[in-house]
């Protein structure tokens, strides 16, 4: 699958390169792939065509994931038959900029889950839902922060129900202390096969087992702005950072082709195992790509409109750094 998508994404590399000039009018079909990948390297690129567009800053750890003992009477995923599965993490922050203040509230979690047979690899932030649902208002969203873009155009984005939704949530959120104290979600709705071979729609979460942790005023002002990888270091030495992975199970009424959407209330939950995280790896991963459409059997594709693109604008910007 990877292969066929990059494949075909590197081919619409050497094909014609779309505008996108912001007040231009622009079609559903032009708010595709290869639009934001433009896009994101009119925010985050410079004169280096290879360079790395988002998520730029960030490091990496070997792991290994832990199957709860008899899942598989719960799900029908076989990967998970396996005792212990190596894992390759990346740790990182939002955006482009290598130099960025590890202050920022906004971490991601990349996984590759490397099965005797399978690889299962996701892709998630410390945020339970996304700022656009569908390929035109992730496109909206991020014209905004084009330097060139009128301050009116901004606002006028900024006030549309699915960005104002998404900052109000931001709000909520304080700035971790330490990955170990971060939480990690799955911002899509994936479809997980049961015993009974159903398929049944859920979210997932990695829990940190240390606590979820904020800093107070008075400590963001006296960290560095290059606080997590030192701290993560530090605790690495000791011990193992571990978070359980659950997933959260679509109440009747959740919408789960919609990445905004917030589910409120109660819901089944089940843990499915752990991530042991052991050792530094440095920051030799930071260029390689993550692809949450390489899944194991037992786990189906979400079904909203951003899943595909996501990927395909993966493998169009991991094509233009080789």
């Amino acid at each position: 699958m990877k292969t066929k998508l990059l494949t075909c994404c590197l081919s619409a590399l050497l094909g014609t390169q779309l505008g996108i000039q912001i007040g231009t009018a622009k079609t559903a079909q032009e708010y595709n792939a290869q639009a934001i990948a433009d896009l994101f390297y009119k925010l985050n690129g410079d004169k280096n065509p290879h360079k790395k567009i988002n998520h730029t800053k960030g490091f990496c750890a070997n792991a290994n994931f832990l199957p709860k003992k008899g899942i598989d009477k719960v799900l029908h995923i076989p990967m998970l038959q396996q005792h212990s599965i190596p894992t390759l993490v990346r740790y990182s922050l939002s955006g482009g900029n290598p130099n960025a203040s590890d202050k920022s509230k906004v971490r991601g979690m990349a996984l590759k889950i490397q099965g005797n047979q399978e690889i299962w690899e996701i892709v998630m932030t410390n945020t339970e839902i996304n700022f656009a649902k569908n390929p035109q208002e992730f496109y909206e969203y991020f014209s905004r922060m084009l330097p060139s873009t009128q301050e009116s155009t901004r606002q006028a984005i900024n006030n549309k129900p699915f960005a104002k939704n998404y900052h109000s949530y931001l709000e909520t959120l304080g700035i971790t202390k330490s990955v170990a104290n971060t939480p990690f979600y799955s911002v899509h709705t994936f479809w997980f096969k049961n015993k009974k071979g159903q398929e049944v729609a859920a979210r997932f979460k990695f829990v940190p087992r240390e606590g979820v942790a904020y800093l107070t005023e008075e400590e963001i002002k006296q960290y560095s702005d290059d606080f997590l990888r030192s701290d993560f270091l530090a605790k690495i030495k000791e011990t193992p950072i571990i978070y359980d992975m659950y997933l959260v199970y679509a109440n009747k009424g959740d919408k789960t082709d919609d990445t905004t959407a917030l589910w409120e209330g109660k819901h089944k939950e089940v843990l499915v195992g752990s991530l042991e995280v052991t050792q530094d790896q440095g920051t030799a991963c930071n260029s390689d790509v993550f692809m949450p459409s390489n899944l194991p059997q037992g786990v189906s594709e979400p079904k909203d409109e951003l899943f595909t693109l996501r990927n395909e604008v993966y493998g169009i910007t991991f094509g233009r750094r080789q």
